[in-house]
């Protein structure tokens, strides 16, 4: 459940460099959250929370996010994660990104630094880790290389906000490159046109998106689709996915100022 709950989250994108907004959407300092719903036959429960924070700063914007377990998903995988990322407001290119897991006893840190030169994007990852019930923290660098548009993790959430998804066409698909950790993926988007959805008891407009992730020629991980708000906000309202038991929902619930 924990990689899922990350990707509904954090990977909602859509960025091929042939593809810009004719009327970008402005990002503005805000605060949105979500709950993470777990359902598996009679079973439809709130297991996790997240928040997700940007603020303007200069030429960059400066981005965060935490997610956590409910209480009673404790007991079966304890998750407390923050993401970090500092991406140029010109592109949206990442710049430093920065991921912090405590998960069931164990504690792990990925800085990645991001350079671009064209169209080579480049990024020096450190990660640090400590085993569960404590020990010396180990580290570990290698450096990732892509050509085309590459994102993190976070910095994805903000890239997908700034498209023209009017001038799209239905069954529309583009790759683009995504740096996660200690590994680079590729990320396949199929935009599916526009679909009305009911969020927190209101019916609204979305554009609703599919996507997968691959990895050396092979899924890494279960298709995903999201419903983003076709407003001039561009909110991503829902993500939904199935997990080897059960499906998961991220289901948003408003700003948090």
């Amino acid at each position: 459940m924990k990689r899922f709950f990350l990707l509904t989250l954090l990977t909602l994108l859509l960025c091929p460099a042939a593809i810009k907004a004719q009327n970008p959407i402005s990002l503005v300092d805000e605060t949105l959250t979500y709950d993470v719903i777990y359902k598996w036959g009679f079973i439809n429960k709130v297991a996790g929370y997240a928040s997700m924070s940007l603020r303007n700063d200069g030429d960059c914007y400066r981005a965060s996010v935490f997610a956590e377990n409910a209480p009673w998903a404790n007991s079966i995988y304890m998750l407390r994660d923050t993401l970090y990322t500092t991406m140029t407001k010109e592109g949206l290119y990442p710049m430093k990104y920065v991921y912090i897991a405590h998960e069931a006893g164990k504690y792990k840190k990925d800085v990645l630094t991001f350079h671009h030169s064209g169209n080579t994007f480049t990024a020096e990852a450190v990660r640090y880790k400590q085993p569960k019930g404590g020990g010396p923290v180990t580290s570990s660098t290698i450096q990732l290389e892509a050509q085309g548009m590459t994102v993190d993790m976070l910095s994805a959430f903000f890239y997908l906000r700034t498209l023209d998804f009017p001038n799209m066409d239905k069954g529309h698909s583009v790759t683009v490159n995504i740096f996660s950790g200690s590994k680079k993926e590729l990320l396949t988007i199929t935009y599916m046109g526009r679909q009305n959805v009911t969020v927190n008891g209101e019916k609204l407009a979305t554009f609703y998106i599919n996507f997968n992730f691959t990895r050396n020629g092979k899924m890494s991980s279960a298709p995903i689709s999201g419903w983003i708000s076709a407003d001039s906000h561009r909110i991503p309202l829902k993500v939904e996915g199935q997990l080897p038991v059960g499906k998961v929902r991220a289901i948003y619930t408003g700003p948090n100022p």
